[in-house]
């Protein structure tokens, strides 16, 4: 059916807005998932915008894309930000005149900057709406618009500080999809060439990879002690796989170097510690496997809401935080053996990580969002 169609009044009529990034849109995806499992039938729309990866996965996903012409502001006087208030005024109209059509019962907004717009429209329009905030720093639309919001759902109960205007706010974490727990250890041991009877440090930096972390982790494996009681599962990301898939196999065995994981859930289910970024999924999907992680944040994220959300999960004994500003291969090594080489540490750590783990994130939200549209 095609999104300009008059909708059937009997179905459940959802609207997400947000993408950009996988940070973004994979929360939606879940939500809309979780959704259709509560309320079998429903419609659920997407917008987004052309250049996000919305773009390409939503469509395959089976999911309609309503495109939006606003863009972000760059950091820097451009032509494209003069165009910005036309942009976004013109993606408020065209949302307007969707939603006209669709008859939403309800709008979740789930960050970056195409929601800002649907939000608009849909509390301009008195419909519905939630915000899904994944940082424990929100976004300034997030905050701006969370005043008006039917309900705001929180990842971290830190941010919560950032709504104190609003009716409704829970903390629920992040919406995870398609993350089972239900894995062979012994058989994703395997898979990867690893041992069972060896800890194993995951390092990874995103689906693409992280340049400088990836660069102190190649010249801390040149040290060939550094795996003499542990072994590595190194997913470099595509862009830097050639430049260190050498250490593959190397040092008896003990270091395994991909470009990308598909299974992540294996890789999880073998990991006894991570090095990684701090991105809002990354600590959703590690707390729910209650993976103690050594947090490298990103120091470019906006706000630097990345440092915000790796200290959150240090605060409570989940992991630790290392600055990339801090970083080295002589430091990275010390902070990975001071955990490693205490089994009490490494165990509290786990401990407290998994007590911030939400699997059933996304059943709990949407489970709030169907009540509201059948009992207002």
């Amino acid at each position: 059916m095609p999104v300009s169609a008059i909708s059937d009044p009997e179905a459940v009529r959802i609207v997400i807005a947000g993408g950009g990034t996988g940070g973004h849109l994979y929360p939606g995806l879940a939500l809309a998932e979780a959704i259709q499992r509560q309320a079998p039938g429903s419609r659920i729309v997407f917008m987004g915008t052309h250049r996000g990866l919305e773009a390409r996965v939503v469509p395959k996903e089976g999911y309609e894309l309503v495109l939006l012409p606003v863009r972000g502001l760059l950091r820097k006087v451009t032509l494209e930000n003069l165009l910005f208030p036309f942009r976004l005024l013109w993606s408020v109209i065209r949302s307007m005149l969707f939603f006209r059509r669709f008859r939403p019962q309800l709008v979740i907004g789930t960050g970056g900057y195409v929601s800002g717009p649907a939000l608009i429209a849909a509390q301009l329009m008195r419909i519905p709406t939630v915000i899904q905030e994944q940082n424990s720093y929100p976004g300034l639309v997030n905050r701006w618009l969370g005043k008006h919001a039917t309900a705001v759902f929180l990842a971290f109960e830190s941010a919560r500080r950032y709504f104190p205007k609003s009716n409704r706010v829970f903390v629920e974490g992040n919406p995870v999809r398609g993350l089972s727990r239900d894995v062979n250890r012994d058989e994703a041991y395997r898979r990867f060439g690893l041992k069972p009877d060896v800890k194993t440090v995951l390092i990874f930096g995103g689906s693409q990879g992280a340049r400088k972390l990836n660069e102190i982790v190649g010249r801390m494996l040149s040290d060939t002690d550094f795996v003499k009681n542990k072994q590595v599962l190194w997913i470099t990301g595509p862009k830097w796989f050639e430049a260190w898939r050498h250490y593959h196999q190397t040092q008896h065995g003990r270091i395994r170097v991909l470009d990308y994981c598909h299974n992540m859930h294996e890789a999880y289910a073998v990991a006894d510690l991570a090095v990684c970024r701090a991105g809002a999924l990354t600590i959703a999907e590690l707390t729910i496997w209650g993976i103690p992680a050594i947090y490298v944040p990103f120091p470019f994220a906006t706000a630097d809401h990345q440092t915000q959300n790796a200290r959150a999960v240090a605060d409570a004994g989940g992991g630790l935080v290392l600055p990339e500003s801090e970083l080295s291969e002589t430091k990275l090594a010390k902070t990975i053996e001071s955990v490693l080489q205490n089994d009490e540490k490494l165990h509290a750590m786990a401990e407290a990580a998994r007590r911030l783990g939400r699997p059933e994130a996304a059943d709990r939200i949407a489970k709030k969002c169907l009540q509201w549209i059948r009992k207002p």
